[in-house]
């Protein structure tokens, strides 16, 4: 499975290939984010469909959540001091 994350500012598309569904929580995608982006895990918050992510879901498998090969899901930003979420990378699932 792969993972495509578009960032609006720079329209730069990254892959994240291997995904197993059935083996990678969101903590882990959360991790590959990090590697790729350098955006800090602590900073990330996934979103499935129209549905934030908590915390709480960090190590819940991607299976758990019904993806398929079509899925979408978006990391966005949360920034600390009322800022609330600004910008994000839209990540489709191929």
């Amino acid at each position: 499975m792969k993972v495509h994350c578009q960032f609006p500012s720079t329209k730069e598309i990254i892959q994240f290939e291997g995904l197993d569904p059935k083996e990678t929580t969101i903590n882990d995608l959360k991790n590959i984010i990090y590697y790729k982006t350098g955006t800090p895990v602590p900073n990330q918050v996934i979103e499935l469909d129209t549905k934030r992510l908590s915390n709480r879901y960090d190590y819940k498998k991607l299976s758990k959540f019904n993806l398929t090969e079509n899925s979408n899901l978006r990391m966005v930003y949360s920034l600390e001091g009322g800022g609330g979420v600004a910008n994000g990378c839209t990540c489709q699932i191929l």
